[in-house]
């Protein structure tokens, strides 16, 4: 079986939800062992006894380490390093977190992710579709935001028409 296409949305949207675990699961590690060193504490033992579920959390974060090495999409600049994970309780992460729902549909599902309301693959935001303007930098008219492409819009130049030209694609109007 041969691996997905790196750079589809789903294996994007995937490493998403990855990362969010991970950061779920180092808490919770750092959690088990604080209690573990505590209770050694309480007996003044010398020896800190981990827990079972303790071995099994690093182990799975392991395993999502091992993913985002597997799969890890390039950086915009095409590096070949996994992308960073933004910390959602930063203003910058807040922000980001933002930018990538902003292909939701009313469901809360990722555009062409598999939606119940949707009735088959998300539409995605009918606010927001593909091409639309969305805002304008400080050339105005010269310098407009658009939506880009669901698989481009990880790289903060695909928002901008100059490189949607760069690419050979057609500039919405």
């Amino acid at each position: 079986m041969s691996d997905p296409d790196k750079t589809s949305p789903e294996v994007t949207d995937l490493l998403r939800e990855l990362a969010k675990a991970r950061e779920a699961l180092a808490a919770a590690e750092t959690h088990l062992a604080r209690h573990a060193e505590a209770n050694a504490a309480l007996h003044a033992s010398t020896n800190v006894m981990y827990s079972p579920l303790h071995a099994k959390v690093a182990a799975a974060i392991h395993g999502i380490d091992a993913a985002h090495v597997r799969y890890g999409q390039p950086q915009p600049g095409g590096d070949g390093r996994p992308l960073p994970t933004l910390d959602h309780r930063t203003p910058l992460g807040a922000l980001a977190a933002v930018l990538a729902d902003l292909d939701r549909c009313m469901h809360g599902r990722h555009e062409v992710d598999t939606c119940s309301g949707c009735k088959g693959p998300s539409r995605g935001n009918f606010h927001m579709p593909t091409g639309s303007v969305i805002g304008y930098g400080r050339g105005g008219d010269e310098d407009t935001i658009v939506m880009p492409p669901t698989g481009e819009r990880s790289n903060p130049r695909a928002w901008r028409p100059a490189y949607a030209s760069e690419q050979g694609r057609e500039v919405p109007q």
